[in-house]
């Protein structure tokens, strides 16, 4: 059998050195100091500066980490936000952000890690690889047999990574595309050691698989009294919000995970809708009182000290527009802090083992894969969990919509419409495989052979959660067809099944834009940048439309933001520069 590199993660004691406001293995301070001792003997340009960003109203310290051009690069996005009860355990954590996201997508681009094959030839040359039932399970999948989706994966050039099962510390073989279909960007995670990343990653698959049952299945939980913290910290924290007039309900996520999530559900009513929004966020970690601390300054970093008109982007949890989206989670029980489960022990390597544990006994195995950068030599991991929930994703039960996509992904031209072809004749009638014959058509720049694929797709009755990406490509084929109606009405219909889809807003603002309805266009475009403020053609599309509708000043300042985000947007620049000009 083959042997598993020496690269591979190996867990050790590990005690905890400070524990006020967040475990580590030592202060913010000294995790600072090796960050930028380690910037300096690496020599990459990762960072350009660190920057705090609240503006101090509930003096709960936000900063972000402005990526160096290596790292803008690679990660191909900016910057990075940290959250803390103190100015340098905010630092410290925007920090261990760029370098979790450094380490995550530098692993990626490196061809050197991974092993490529399909699954049967894989297995054929003696590797240990997860048996197909596990990875069925992974994405909740009774309906298909293991059989079956040998035969789908077949011919698939598979990405395969090393990974430590943390049940029991052996060493296996992941099919590193299926899973990271499935993950995507949930489960990388940086520390002061391997240890203390590794329980930082488990609890972010964990945070993420509660909150995506939770607001999914729409389950009712107990609301945890805030009277029963006693940490000095989460005390001090709680205070802040209270004097600034900021309404907080905190729940218990833990569900039967053993692991305590606390969430948070926080609103200025003096600013609210005009000024802020209401932030709905979620904290885990093996010890309460930190996943108090965790979820509320969670909410300080996304509430943009709830004065300041800022969007955040939803992530584990939707954004609610109105309390009333979340009133399913009031469950009539209220519990102190003392009655939520606790794995807290003194040493990161007994968490990681907890936790492990008591995942293993409801059959979610932990897999760790070593994701350190080589120059940069700061420990980094991606954890992965078969059968975790998120949000987006892995809820539905359909393996062959994964291994569609996988193909998409994997194969193009001919060989993917082949493949493609082949899935249709093993699994007749699945909505998924004209859904990405037509995806691949309408990317060719075919949209009017895409169009009947999309159609037969929707007629196929797929999964509720799957309507939206139907709707939305189906949209787009309209607008690429000039059916503008048409395509208003369908993205209409996607909207009106998954409203938080900044792609769909943006596609239905620029039908209204060209069939001259620009008021309507401007209240799509606006719902983008609120759905991803990151979005600089969006702020510049909601410009033009305000320009259209004689929005002038409102105009101005949202062409300002778009060529803030990307100087190159040439025709905000040019409308700008003729609005200075007046």
């Amino acid at each position: 059998m083959p042997t598993a590199p020496d690269t591979l993660i190996v867990l050790k004691a590990c005690p905890k050195g400070y524990t006020r406001d967040q475990d580590k293995v030592c202060s913010p301070v000294d995790t600072l100091a090796r960050f930028r001792g380690r910037l300096k003997a690496c020599g990459l340009d990762i960072l350009q500066e660190i920057r705090r960003i609240d503006n101090g109203r509930l003096d709960i310290p936000v900063y972000f980490s402005v990526c160096g051009a290596e790292a803008r690069r690679v990660i191909g996005s900016r910057k990075q936000m940290g959250k803390g009860a103190s100015p340098e355990q905010s630092q410290a954590s925007a920090c261990m952000e760029l370098v979790e996201r450094f380490s995550f997508f530098s692993f990626l681009e490196n061809p050197a890690n991974f092993l490529t094959g399909d699954y049967a030839a894989v297995e054929a040359q003696g590797y240990p690889v997860l048996p197909l039932s596990t990875l069925l399970a992974s994405v909740h999948d009774h309906r298909h047999s293991p059989a079956m989706l040998g035969e789908l994966l077949a011919g698939l050039p598979l990405q395969w990574v090393w990974a430590r099962r943390l049940s029991d510390e052996s060493a296996w073989l992941l099919p590193f595309s299926w899973f990271y279909a499935i993950n995507e960007f949930n489960g990388p995670a940086a520390g002061n050691t391997i240890e203390e990343a590794t329980l930082q990653g488990i609890c972010e698959l964990v945070e993420r698989h509660v909150c995506a049952r939770i607001s999914r299945e729409r389950l009712a939980v107990p609301e945890i009294d805030p009277a029963s913290i006693s940490g000095p910290v989460s005390r001090e924290l709680l205070a802040k919000f209270q004097r600034n007039g900021i309404r907080l309900r905190l729940y218990d996520f833990s569900l039967d995970t053993g692991i305590p999530t606390v969430a948070a559900l926080a609103w200025d009513p003096s600013t609210f809708p005009e000024k802020s929004e209401l932030v709905f966020t979620a904290g885990t970690t093996p010890g309460v009182d930190k996943a108090v601390i965790r979820a509320l300054t969670e909410v300080a970093q996304l509430a943009g000290d709830f004065n300041s008109g800022s969007n955040y982007v939803a992530s584990a949890l939707p954004k609610p527009a109105s309390l009333d989206e979340v009133a399913y989670l009031h469950s009539g029980k209220r519990v102190p802090v003392s009655a939520i489960a606790d794995l807290h022990r003194p040493d990161f390597l007994e968490e990681v083992r907890a936790c492990a544990q008591v995942l293993a006994r409801q059959g979610l195995e932990l897999y760790v894969v070593n994701t350190t950068h080589p120059g940069l030599q700061i420990p980094a991991v991606y954890a992965i969990m078969p059968g975790a929930h998120f949000r987006e994703r892995a809820m539905g039960g359909n393996a062959v919509l994964f291994a569609a996509k996988l193909a998409a992904t994997l194969l193009e031209g001919r060989a993917l419409t082949r493949k493609l072809h082949a899935m249709q004749q093993l699994a007749p009638g699945e909505y998924a495989l004209p859904f990405y014959r037509g995806r691949q058509l309408l990317d060719a720049g075919e949209p009017e052979a895409a169009l009947p694929l999309l159609q037969e797709a929707l007629a196929l009755s797929p999964l509720a959660e799957d309507l939206p990406y139907i709707h939305a490509y189906l949209g787009c084929c309209l607008r690429d067809l000039g059916r503008y109606e048409e395509a208003v009405a369908t993205l209409g219909q996607g909207l009106a099944c998954d409203e938080e889809r900044p792609d769909m807003h943006n596609a239905l603002g620029v039908c209204l834009y060209k069939l001259g309805r620009y008021a309507e266009a401007t209240r799509h475009f606006a719902r983008a940048v609120a759905l991803n403020p990151a979005s600089a053609i969006d702020y510049a599309n909601l410009a033009l439309n305000q320009e259209k509708c004689g929005n002038l000043e409102e105009a101005r300042r949202n062409y300002d933001i778009a060529l803030s985000l990307d100087a190159n947007i040439a025709f905000a620049r040019e409308h700008l520069n003729v609005l200075e000009s007046r």
